[in-house]
């Protein structure tokens, strides 16, 4: 973990700026953080969490340290498109620890900010095929081979079963209903904004194998 300057946060509201900090994705909208909230599985996370604090408190601040923390956990995404076999939006989903933590050794006190990546990444991988249908209204044409209570398999021909959160789904969905892809894409910052020409490029070429042909005008839903 990183010890940080700057306001300590109090709440997980305001530990959303460190954890962007950390991971070198500052610019992130807080809306695209809560999509991904349902992979914060705080229960695996928080039995190593205070080990993670003492760890980097006591390399800093000596073996005689003690502290007290208040901790939350965010999940920050990583954007990149892949365009070998069938294109697809990858996702890669890192847990961040944030703790506000009151530390005293024998000589002083103070309160300190850590962040670090506190679990290994979860991939999502989102075919450009099903979020075109997404965009149609049309992911019924994929047939659905498993449901559980967090996640939705779907069959997508020529691809593996694309599993993804219902909570992310339901949340995408609700966005892109008074939003297009790219100004989605852009709420992920810089990330966002280097791989939305070649998701709109994509997803142009699907709209128009899908139209008349007598079709010309630019699809909804991608650019505005």
């Amino acid at each position: 973990m990183k010890i940080l300057p700057g306001k300590n946060p109090a709440n997980w509201k305001e530990a959303v700026t460190p954890a962007l900090q950390a991971a070198g994705a500052e610019g992130m909208s807080a809306d695209i953080i809560d999509m991904f909230t349902s992979l914060s599985n705080t229960d695996k996370t928080s039995s190593e969490a205070e080990k993670i604090i003492g760890a980097t408190i006591r390399s800093r601040y000596g073996s005689r340290a003690t502290w007290r923390a208040e901790r939350w956990f965010v999940p920050v995404p990583q954007l990149s498109y892949d365009g070998k076999g069938m294109p697809q939006l990858v996702i890669e989903i890192t847990v961040y620890l944030v703790a506000t933590a009151a530390v005293r050794t024998p000589q002083d006190s103070r309160l300190i900010t850590l962040a670090g990546a506190a679990a290994k990444p979860e991939t999502l991988a989102i075919p450009m095929v099903f979020l075109h249908a997404l965009l149609e209204k049309d992911v019924g044409r994929f047939s659905i081979v498993a449901r559980d209570a967090v996640c939705t398999s779907w069959e997508v021909p020529g691809a593996k079963p694309v599993r993804l959160p219902n909570d992310f789904i339901i949340a995408l969905a609700e966005m892109l209903r008074y939003q297009s892809v790219i100004a989605w894409l852009g709420e992920f910052g810089t990330q966002g904004r280097c791989v939305a020409p070649l998701v709109a490029g994509s997803l142009l070429g699907l709209s128009f194998e899908d139209s008349s042909p007598a079709g010309t005008a630019e699809p909804a839903g991608i650019y505005y």
